[in-house]
């Protein structure tokens, strides 16, 4: 008769910890993990202020010329408004003659030359692509709050006047019938022109006014644009529009730009 077999005892379980040496091991992988992250975060966060600093160069860059822009739509305004008043006079009869012509031509404007206008708006590019990127951009939260307030400002002010800037293009093109002489136009006719004619002054009085709002943004953020372009512009400005530009007035307000810029 065979003996009963018997289960191999089990041995209980044993703790085995690692060794001194395995603990450093492990401690030197953790520690190089966690100073690689940390100089990762380090390097983007260099990266991203340095983004930041770009796009706030390039949005001065904008800023300086569509504040050069605006002190022209300042300085051009006195002649639009002698062209408004003008046709204003002739719709109403009080005016014996005028030129259907614009009396301001050959300025910046995308305006088809083949045609004859009334009124010609002095159109200009009012650009912010680097401003909405840096209001966009990851790196904007690397710039001073109180700066990327003030450049949030700029923009609103730029979306006003192209808004008012196409009201007046809309406006001036439905008086295209005023460049064939007021005598042949009837009373309705007119009246339409003259209802018109008020809907254009509110846009190029709107121009102005954000115009002058543009340059006040431009002293809260101490920004100018060159001198010698503003007067170069307003010159070649002057000698297309005639006496009616105000240069005097305009480098006035390049001047103001530059001191609070200083």
């Amino acid at each position: 008769m065979s003996e009963p077999e018997h289960e191999p005892s089990r041995l209980p379980w044993r703790r085995v910890l690692p060794s001194r040496k395995r603990l450093t091991e492990l401690a030197v992988v953790v520690f190089g993990v966690l100073i690689a992250l940390g100089l990762e975060n380090l390097v983007q966060e260099w990266r991203w202020k340095l983004e930041g600093r770009e796009l706030e160069a390039l949005a001065r860059q904008e800023l300086e010329v569509n504040l050069a822009q605006a002190i022209e739509r300042i300085a051009v305004d006195p002649c639009l408004r002698d062209r408004v008043a003008l046709l204003a006079s002739g719709l109403r009869g009080e005016a014996t003659s005028y030129a259907p012509q614009p009396a301001a031509r050959g300025t910046n404007s995308s305006v088809n030359r083949a045609l004859a206008l009334a009124y010609e708006p002095v159109l200009r590019p009012w650009r912010s692509a680097s401003m909405e990127r840096l209001m966009g951009a990851e790196a904007s939260k690397r710039v001073a709050p109180e700066r990327l307030l003030a450049q949030s400002a700029v923009l609103t002010t730029l979306d006003s006047i192209r808004r008012d800037q196409m009201e007046e293009v809309a406006a001036s093109g439905r008086l295209l019938p005023l460049a064939v002489g007021v005598p042949q136009l009837d009373a309705e006719v007119r009246a339409a022109l003259l209802t018109d004619l008020g809907d254009l002054d509110r846009a190029r009085a709107g121009v102005e006014l954000v115009s002058r709002r543009l340059v006040d943004r431009g002293t809260e953020l101490g920004v100018a644009p060159d001198m010698r372009e503003v007067q170069s512009r307003l010159e070649e400005l002057r000698a297309v529009s005639g006496d009616c530009v105000d240069v005097q007035g305009g480098l006035a307000i390049a001047r103001q730009l530059a001191e609070s810029a200083n």
